[in-house]
C-alpha cells in the first residue's frame, strides 16, 4: 500500500496535525440488539421479543438509528457527507440475514436530511445471498482448518465441529458462577439481559452480566481463528475477503490525486456479525479491545483514510 500506515487505535494518536485531511470512511457494524438465535430465557420471551428467535428487537432499531444520529454528527454535519444523500458518496453492503438488513437500514435511515414531506432517505443496501456471501457471513461449514479445535476438544469428526465444539466447552469450561444456569440458555440470557421490559431471574442475570460474555467470547474467538484460537485458515475464510476489500478501498483513495476521488464513495458501510467482526479485529490489531468479553450488539470498526503533510494513513477506532 505504498506510505499507506495503519494506526491501530485512536487513543494511541499524541497529536492530530494542523493540516489533515479526511479522504474516506471505511464502517464495518455487527448487527444491533437481537434475540438469540434458538432458546428463550423467561416464559414471557417469546410474546416480549415477537419478532421470534435470531430477529432484530425494538430496542435493536433505536440503538441502531442512534448510532446512526451519532455518525451523522460526525461525517454529515460536519459536511464531509452531504445531507441529501448522494449515490456516488455512500455505499452501503449488509449480510443478507435479515438482523442486519434491519440494522442497516435504521442506521442509514438517521443518517441524513428527510424530504420535503418529512419521509426518511434510506439508501440503497446490496447485499447477496447468504450461500454466496463470503464477504460479510461468516463461513463455518467447511471441514477442513478445524484441527487445533479437534486435538483441543478430543474431538471424533470433523463434521460440524463448531457445534460439538461448543458442547465440549460447554462441559470443561462453563463458569463456575454460572453453575445454576443451563448454559444452552447462554445466548438467550446475554441477548436478553439488556431488555428492561424481561424480568430476568437473579441467578441468569449475574450470570449475564460478565462470565456469560466471557464464554461466548471464547466461543466466537474459536470459530473466527482469532486471538487465542489463532487459525490461519479460519480466519482467512472468515475475514480475508472483507479485509482484502478494506485494503483496496484504504489504497484506491490514498494514490488518488483528488478529493473527493472519482468512482470511489466517501463512506463505505458494511454490516455483519460478531465473529466477523472479531476475526477483521484480530487482523488489524484491535482485539483486546474487547477486553475478553463478547463483542456487544452495534460494535463498530471505523476507518478513516486521511492525508497530512507526511502523506496518507489510516486511523483505526
Amino acid at each position: 500500500m505504498n506510505s499507506l500506515l495503519l494506526v491501530s487505535l485512536v487513543g494511541f494518536i499524541t497529536a492530530t496535525p494542523v493540516a489533515d485531511e479526511l479522504l474516506s470512511v471505511n464502517i464495518v457494524i455487527r448487527h444491533a440488539d437481537r434475540t438469540a438465535t434458538s432458546g428463550w430465557a423467561t416464559p414471557q420471551s417469546p410474546q416480549i421479543l415477537f419478532r421470534g428467535n435470531g430477529e432484530l428487537t425494538d430496542d435493536g432499531i433505536d440503538n441502531a438509528f442512534a448510532q446512526g444520529k451519532d455518525f451523522k454528527e460526525r461525517y454529515v454535519k460536519s459536511d464531509f457527507i452531504d445531507k441529501r444523500f448522494l449515490p456516488t458518496e455512500v455505499f452501503v453492503r449488509s449480510s443478507s440475514v435479515n438482523r442486519c438488513l434491519m440494522s442497516a437500514a435504521s442506521f442509514t435511515n438517521a443518517l441524513f436530511k428527510k424530504t420535503p414531506k418529512d419521509h426518511a432517505v434510506v439508501p440503497p443496501i446490496y447485499t447477496k445471498d447468504l450461500e454466496q456471501d463470503g464477504l460479510l457471513v461468516p463461513l463455518l461449514t467447511c471441514e477442513d482448518g478445524w484441527e487445533d479445535v479437534i486435538t483441543r476438544f478430543n474431538l471424533s469428526s470433523n463434521v460440524d465441529v463448531q457445534k460439538t465444539a461448543l458442547v465440549a466447552m460447554m462441559m470443561t469450561q462453563w463458569p463456575a458462577a454460572c453453575s445454576t444456569v443451563n448454559p444452552a440458555l447462554v445466548d438467550a440470557i446475554v441477548s436478553e439481559l439488556p431488555n428492561k421490559k424481561i424480568n430476568l431471574p437473579a441467578n441468569y442475570k449475574s450470570c449475564a452480566e460478565g462470565p456469560a460474555k466471557e464464554f461466548m467470547y471464547k466461543y466466537i474467538e474459536l470459530l473466527a481463528g482469532a486471538g487465542d484460537h489463532y487459525n490461519e485458515v479460519r480466519i482467512k475464510r472468515v475475514a480475508g475477503l472483507l479485509t482484502t476489500e478494506l485494503l483496496s478501498n484504504f489504497a484506491a483513495v490514498a494514490n488518488c490525486t483528488t478529493v473527493p476521488c472519482p468512482g470511489q464513495p466517501k463512506m463505505r458501510i458494511y454490516y455483519t456479525h460478531d465473529v466477523n467482526i472479531l476475526a477483521l479485529s484480530h487482523i488489524f490489531g484491535v482485539l483486546g479491545r474487547f477486553n475478553g468479553v463478547t463483542p456487544a450488539f452495534s460494535s463498530s470498526l471505523v476507518f478513516e483514510t486521511r492525508r497530512n503533510a507526511n502523506g496518507p494513513y489510516v486511523k483505526a477506532s
